[in-house]
């Protein structure tokens, strides 16, 4: 049996790597359309700086969480942040943060978050810079598959192609898992071959799913910014910071001494209405707001990076048991399973995924 697991972020990667353990017999390539591996674990490196442009940092609420990234991943260059996470409002005031939620580890690595989709792509197939377009579903024989999606179909049976954006051939697979954001989902299903009923209540779950748009900021600085807290939230969505973060204390490997290194996420107000602006204009605004946030001057940073996320943050889920059973062999996860856009949440979908995928699959 084999299985073609769309996109390397997190949820693809953690899928994948559940089901190696469970299922040794199935083959499993993971396709992904970046040469890069983990989504939003993004790291850029710049004149000895390292920053994480997406996620932030790396949270093991569970056991299962905590024993992936302390025993079951290298962990040499795993490190608690430390310092705790503050608030701020619209106004700008600050405040310390939720002492329960500041007394859980904050993880990162001083290499850079990017770390994490390295290690959980270990010795697993990963095609880069194949972005699979869509879809076809057609028996072993090649014939179209008569009924999509129904629950007589024999898994065994069936055989998914997957197609590039020009409609060229990739692969096949006789199950599909899809990691990528709703609507990028969204795009390979409505320009896949499936049956009407499947195709429609796969595309309606996950138009529910509504994201956060985000421009992502990097300020780097020839002097040290020195605060009590390694990060301040934004807890009203009304101001144009959504989080502000001192990398510099992620630990020493973030910046040379002596220097400081900003990150700047700004709202989605802010980050939708400036999209399309210069990244010098704006890196130039990031950098004032922060200043004014910070009450302190930090107009002319020695260089500044600019990323835009169109799918930051989900607002809001779509039914992850819905969508796993719409069609027969083909299967979902992703952080926007559960409302909100986290790292962990990404990989705890990824094993729930892995393990519908196992149950589905004959023993």
């Amino acid at each position: 049996m084999r299985l073609a697991i769309i996109g390397a972020g997190a949820a693809g990667l953690a899928a994948a790597r559940a089901l190696r353990r469970l299922r040794p017999d199935l083959a499993i390539t993971v396709y992904e359309q970046y040469d890069r591996l983990g989504g939003r674990l993004l790291t850029g490196r710049r004149g000895g700086f390292v920053f994480d442009h997406g996620a932030q940092n790396l949270r093991a609420p569970t056991p299962e969480l905590a024993r992936l990234l302390a025993s079951e991943l290298p962990a040499a260059d795993l490190r608690d942040i430390g310092l705790p996470v503050w608030t701020f409002d619209r106004a700008g005031a600050i405040a310390e943060g939720d002492p329960a939620m500041n007394a859980e580890p904050k993880w990162a690595y001083g290499a850079g978050l990017d770390t994490l989709g390295q290690l959980l792509a270990d010795e697993l197939d990963v095609r880069r810079d194949a972005r699979v377009g869509s879809l076809r579903q057609a028996t072993d024989d090649g014939r179209p598959a008569s009924a999509p999606g129904s629950a007589e179909q024999s898994l065994a049976a069936d055989r998914w192609s997957l197609l590039d954006t020009r409609g060229q051939p990739l692969g096949a697979a006789d199950l599909v898992l899809l990691t990528p954001p709703a609507p990028q989902a969204a795009e390979i299903v409505a320009a896949s071959e499936l049956g009407a009923g499947p195709k429609q209540t796969l595309l309606a779950e996950l138009a529910r799913v509504v994201y956060r748009p985000c421009v992502s900021v990097a300020l780097a600085y020839d002097r040290p910014v020195a605060r009590p807290f390694y990060a301040l939230v934004n807890i009203d969505r009304a101001h144009p910071i959504a989080w502000l973060a001192l990398e510099h204390a992620k630990g020493p490997q973030r910046c040379p001494p002596d220097h400081s290194l900003l990150m700047a996420q700004m709202g989605a107000r802010w980050s939708a209405e400036r999209w399309a602006a210069p990244d010098g204009e704006l890196a130039a605004e990031a950098a004032s707001q922060a200043g004014r946030l910070l009450g302190e001057e930090l107009h002319a940073p020695l260089w500044s990076d600019v990323h835009r996320w169109p799918y930051a943050l989900p607002d809001g889920g779509a039914d992850l048991a819905a969508l796993n059973r719409a069609a027969g062999g083909l299967f979902f996860a992703g952080d926007y399973t559960a409302g909100l856009g986290r790292v962990h949440l990404a990989i705890e979908s990824g094993w729930r995924a892995a393990d519908l995928i196992d149950r589905a699959l004959p023993h």
